[in-house]
C-alpha cells in the first residue's frame, strides 16, 4: 500500500466528507435512512464479542469475510464486506489507470477544485454506505424471524447465523392463511394483542401483508364502522385507503402499523441480486421502538495503521481509508467496521406468520372419526382429549373446520405442547 496519489487532496478533503455522507440510496434521491439506526443503541465492545456529497448510483451490501482476509474487490458502483466474532463489515473500490489519467487531465486543464474533488471522492460515501445496507439487511431479517443468516453461497467470504431465541409463547400463526377465502386478518391480530403481557405499540409489516389487512372483509367493516358508513346485509363495503385504514386502527386498538418495504442489493461475483430482507409473511408486534444494540468493536488497523494510508471514521465505528497502488497504478477507498445488530427485547417482541395455518384435507370426511393435522390422521376424540389436556376448552362435538381453526390459534408453544401430547415429533 502506498499513499493516495492526490495525497494533498486527500488531506484536505476526506475528514469534512467522511463527516457529511448524503448520496442516493437504489435509485432514490434523499439522506439515507436506516431502521437499524433508530431502533438500535449504540454500544461499545471491548473484547469483540458480540459528509455533503450527492452522488447518483447504487448501494450494494457489504459482504461477510474472515478476520484475516483481504477486502474483495467490487465491480464500479458496488459495495463490499465483513468478518469477525462481531462481523467485519467492509469494502473495497478502486479506481484504474483510465480514472487517474482522467483526473490528472482534469487538472492540467484547470478544472475546479470541487471538480477534481467529486471525483476523487465519489466512492466515499458508497463505501460507507455499503456497511450500513449490509447492517440494514442482517436487522430486518433479525427483526422480522428472530434470526439472521448470510449464507455464504449468497456471500463473497463466510457465512454468519444468529438466532435471538425469540419465544415460543410469543409466537403464532393465522387461524387461515391471509389471503385464502375467509381469512380474518384482524382477529388473528387481535389474538396476538390479547396474548402479549405488555401494551403493542407498532406493528411492523411490508406493503403486501397490509393491504391483505385493508382490503380484508375485516378490514373493510373495521374502516366503515370508524367512518359511520351505514351497513346493509347486502352492501359491498368500500376499500379504505392506507390513512383511513390507520385511523380506525389507532382508534380501536391503539397502535400503528408501519410498513417496511426495503430491497438490499448484495454482489458476488459481480453479479447484483436484490433481496427484502424483512420477510414479507410475519408482523412483528412491538411494544417501543428501542429493540436491542449496534454492538460494535474497534479494528486492529486502528491501533496498527498502514504507513501511507489516509484514516477517517463515519458514525464512530466505520473506518474509511484511502491509498494507492502500483502494478497496475490503483487508487483505493475501503470501508471497514466489526459491528453486528443485536436484539434484546425478545419477551416484548411477538411475531403472527400470516402462512402457517393447517387446512381441511381434500379429503377429509365431516362425521367420520378421524382428523388429519400435522400430516397424520388421528383419531378425533383423541385430538380433543389433547387439546384439553393443555388447557384449552373444545367442545366434544366440535367440527373439523372449527377444531383446525382452533389448533392454527394456539402459539407455537401451545403447539408443541399438543404435538408432545398426541406424541408427534
Amino acid at each position: 500500500m502506498k499513499e493516495s496519489l492526490f495525497v494533498e487532496l486527500v488531506g484536505k478533503w476526506f475528514s469534512a466528507i467522511t463527516r457529511k455522507i448524503t448520496e442516493t440510496i437504489n435509485g432514490k434521491k434523499e439522506a439515507p435512512k436506516y431502521l437499524h439506526t433508530e431502533m438500535l443503541s449504540p454500544e461499545y465492545s471491548a473484547d469483540m464479542k458480540w459528509g455533503g456529497e450527492s452522488i447518483d448510483g447504487s448501494i450494494v451490501a457489504a459482504d461477510v469475510v474472515t478476520m484475516d482476509a483481504s477486502l474483495p474487490l467490487k465491480k464500479r458502483d458496488s459495495f463490499g464486506s465483513a468478518s469477525g466474532d462481531i462481523p467485519k463489515l467492509g469494502m473495497k473500490l478502486a479506481k484504474g489507470e483510465k480514472l487517474i489519467s482522467d483526473m490528472q487531465i482534469m487538472t492540467a486543464r484547470g478544472a475546479s477544485e470541487s471538480q477534481i474533488v467529486d471525483k476523487l471522492f465519489a466512492d466515499t460515501p458508497r463505501c460507507a454506505n455499503g456497511v450500513k445496507e449490509r447492517l440494514e439487511g442482517l436487522f430486518l431479517e433479525a427483526l422480522s424471524t428472530g434470526q439472521m443468516l448470510v449464507d455464504e453461497e449468497k456471500n463473497t467470504g463466510t457465512g454468519v447465523r444468529a438466532d435471538f431465541k425469540y419465544l415460543d409463547k410469543n409466537k403464532y400463526g393465522a387461524s387461515i392463511k391471509w389471503g385464502l377465502p375467509g381469512y380474518t386478518p384482524m382477529s388473528d391480530i387481535a389474538r396476538v394483542i390479547e396474548g402479549a403481557s405488555d401494551t403493542i405499540s407498532f406493528i411492523l409489516l411490508c406493503k403486501k401483508a397490509f393491504n391483505l389487512i385493508r382490503t380484508s372483509d375485516e378490514g373493510k367493516e373495521l374502516s366503515a364502522n370508524f367512518r359511520g358508513l351505514i351497513i346493509t346485509n347486502d352492501a359491498k363495503l368500500p376499500v379504505p385507503t392506507p390513512s383511513q385504514f390507520n385511523d380506525a386502527v389507532s382508534d380501536e386498538y391503539g397502535f400503528k402499523f408501519k410498513i417496511v418495504e426495503r430491497t438490499i442489493k448484495t454482489e458476488k461475483n459481480g453479479m447484483r441480486v436484490d433481496t427484502k430482507p424483512f420477510n414479507e409473511n410475519n408482523l412483528v408486534f412491538l411494544t417501543s421502538e428501542k429493540v436491542g444494540r449496534l454492538v460494535y468493536s474497534s479494528l486492529a488497523e486502528e491501533t496498527h495503521p498502514v504507513a501511507g494510508v489516509a484514516y477517517e471514521k463515519v458514525d464512530g465505528y466505520i473506518l474509511m481509508s484511502k491509498y494507492s497502488k502500483n502494478d497496475p497504478l490503483e487508487e483505493f477507498t475501503t470501508s471497514q467496521a466489526l459491528a453486528l445488530p443485536v436484539i434484546d427485547n425478545v419477551g416484548s417482541i411477538y411475531l403472527l406468520k400470516t402462512q402457517e395455518a393447517q387446512e381441511v384435507a381434500t379429503d377429509e370426511v365431516e362425521d367420520d372419526t378421524n382428523i388429519t393435522i400435522y400430516g397424520q390422521s388421528l383419531v378425533k376424540v383423541t385430538v380433543i382429549a389433547a387439546i384439553k389436556s393443555i388447557g384449552i376448552s373444545c367442545a366434544s362435538n366440535i367440527s373439523d373446520v372449527t377444531l383446525i381453526k382452533k389448533i392454527n390459534e394456539l402459539s407455537d408453544e401451545q403447539e408443541l405442547n399438543l404435538k408432545e401430547a398426541l406424541g408427534i415429533e
